[in-house]
């Protein structure tokens, strides 16, 4: 039975931007994250209320558009820089991506239509995990606003995320609204006359839902021992707040008078080390702006070398890098070297400069921003490549293909083996955990969140980390230009966070760790079961169809 058999474009467009509405203030960095229980409540109802498909398309876009709007309002930079080119991109994002949720959505009203409301409510969650999890996948994914990711911040309800990643989050989250629907639905079709015993089982359920994830992860927390685990790596971060638009020469006087005073900028805090305790010391993405390892610029290095010598502590640092390619060889995204006659790719990158060693390896970024960064299946997409080539400094970077392992001394003779990931591909679970996998005992991450100014998108970021931390179990260190810069431990919290705008110089003894959680050891073992099941309930649903004359609605 429905709950209201007519419906009014008022109320449809009501019911679809307060489900949007809830979704989008339950993000970080708002409180309310508790809202994302009850969010997607009006839209379930709305689409009891559907008709047709066309309906569904219509509301379900509106929801998800105002999601979109309230959350990811920042991505084209509105409010710093004004680009014409990222404030395009973003606005193409804010309007296509809502698109993507017809999947799950019309998945659900199918089988609601072709079977009955009850096994669609059922289904429902399974619809959605595939959704996230297939998302992730491609190209043109765009994890940013898995459900799961709402409760970033709330470090006791995200520690079930060790088996299942954020997409067991996402299930929990799901699994409350939709029963909480099914249980008003019964209230309302039965007029409130509802069994004690029925009233009581429905409320454990919800219950469980609810705080079951939070006791599982006040268990976690508060049995953990007091003395941690792993060898210690007194580690420093510098946060020294350039303006991403001064950084590539647009404020600073020329593009070289900009790389020098930033060079300045950083080299002194690797020649105040000389007498403190430090293993590591992290500079964020980009650091140094030009290109350091290429042989015109020697000099630069060999400073750095020089410092890193007499301080006796390793560097982690963000780097452009330049690989060279005759023409006949070269990616499609190559552009033509300075020399004229060959082909050079740059790619987003991290070094290791350590005392110990002469050469640095180089983790060329993988996963890169959908056009930002790259065109996505840009050797497909060739005709889009040219015109999209931006000369700010972040588009058009080469993609890499190799996850590196660095292994460093610390200053007490232990070798330890790390990871660093840069900015976007933080925000992708199994990435990481493939860095976990192959025997990463800490993490780091590399960013430069201010490009958008003080909005939403920074603390976003800087909450995901804490999920990777728990995912894996590891220690993050996570470097940002101009904010937000953090240390956070195993169970996600976050230490000597910094603020936004603002130069910083932090330290804080971190742990090389080399057990493995079970989303570490397995992957993405939850969301392949629910893709399964998804898979699954398609097929019996093709085959079954609702028998005529029984009721079998929620």
């Amino acid at each position: 039975m429905k709950l209201i058999t007519q419906t009014t474009t008022r109320s449809n467009v009501v019911l679809a931007v307060l489900s949007g509405i809830l979704l989008g203030v339950s993000f970080p960095p708002s409180p309310l994250y508790s809202l994302a229980y009850v969010a997607l409540i009006p839209l379930i109802y709305l689409l009891d209320r559907m008709e047709n498909a066309k309906q569904v398309i219509r509301y379900s876009y509106l929801a998800m558009f105002v999601f979109h709007v309230l959350t990811l309002y920042w991505v084209g930079g509105f409010t710093h820089g004004s680009d014409p080119y990222l404030m395009a991109a973003g606005t193409a994002l804010l309007i296509a991506h809502p698109m993507f949720y017809w999947l799950p959505i019309l998945a659900y009203w199918w089988v609601k239509n072709r079977v009955g409301g009850l096994a669609a409510l059922l289904a429902f969650p399974f619809f959605w995990i595939t959704y996230e999890y297939s998302h992730s996948l491609s190209e043109f994914s765009f994890p940013w606003i898995a459900l799961g990711n709402s409760q970033a911040n709330e470090v006791y309800r995200i520690q079930m995320a060790e088996f299942t990643s954020v997409y067991g989050l996402s299930f929990v989250i799901l699994c409350f609204n939709v029963f909480a629907y099914w249980l008003l639905v019964q209230f309302i079709t039965r007029k409130g006359k509802l069994s004690l015993r029925f009233l009581l089982g429905s409320g454990l359920v919800l219950f469980l839902f609810y705080f079951g994830p939070w006791i599982y992860g006040w268990v976690v927390i508060e049995s953990q021992e007091a003395t941690p685990s792993g060898v210690p790596v007194k580690t420093g971060i510098i946060q020294p707040n350039v303006d991403p638009w001064d950084k590539w020469g647009e404020g600073w006087g020329s593009k070289w008078e900009s790389y020098h005073r930033q060079f300045n900028l950083l080299l002194p805090t690797l020649e105040q080390r000389r007498d403190d305790s430090l293993d590591l010391l992290v500079w964020p993405e980009t650091a140094i702006p030009f290109h350091v390892l290429l042989p015109q610029n020697r000099p630069y290095l060999e400073q750095i070398r020089e410092g890193i010598r007499s301080s006796g502590v390793s560097l982690f640092t963000g780097i452009p890098y330049a690989e060279f390619f005759d023409p006949g060889n070269a990616p499609v995204t190559a552009r033509r070297a300075a020399d004229g006659e060959r082909l050079v790719e740059y790619y987003n990158s991290a070094t290791l400069f350590s005392p110990m060693e002469s050469t640095s390896v180089v983790h060329k970024k993988v996963v890169l921003v959908p056009f930002a960064e790259r065109v996505p299946y840009a050797e497909t997409l060739t005709f889009l490549v040219e015109p999209l080539k931006w000369n700010v400094g972040i588009s058009g970077w080469g993609k890499g293909k190799d996850l590196v392992i660095f292994a460093m001394q610390t200053r007490r003779g232990e070798t330890v083996r790390f990871s660093g990931m840069i900015c976007y591909e933080s925000v992708y679970p199994n990435f990481v955990r493939r860095f976990v996998k192959n025997g990463a005992e800490f993490l780091i991450i590399v960013t430069n969140d201010s490009w958008w100014g003080n909005t939403s998108g920074a603390y976003q970021h800087a909450a995901y980390a804490s999920l990777r931390a728990v995912e894996n179990r590891r220690w993050i260190v996570r470097s940002a230009n101009g904010g937000i810069s953090a240390f956070v431990d195993p169970w996600g919290r976050r230490y000597l966070q910094t603020k936004m705008y603002a130069s910083a110089d932090i330290a804080h003894p971190i742990y090389a760790r080399d057990d493995e959680t079970f989303y570490a050891r397995h992957g993405d073992v939850f969301a392949l079961v629910c893709a399964g099941l998804s898979g699954g309930i398609i097929l019996l649903t093709l085959v079954f169809r609702r028998k005529r004359g029984v009721d079998v609605e929620c």
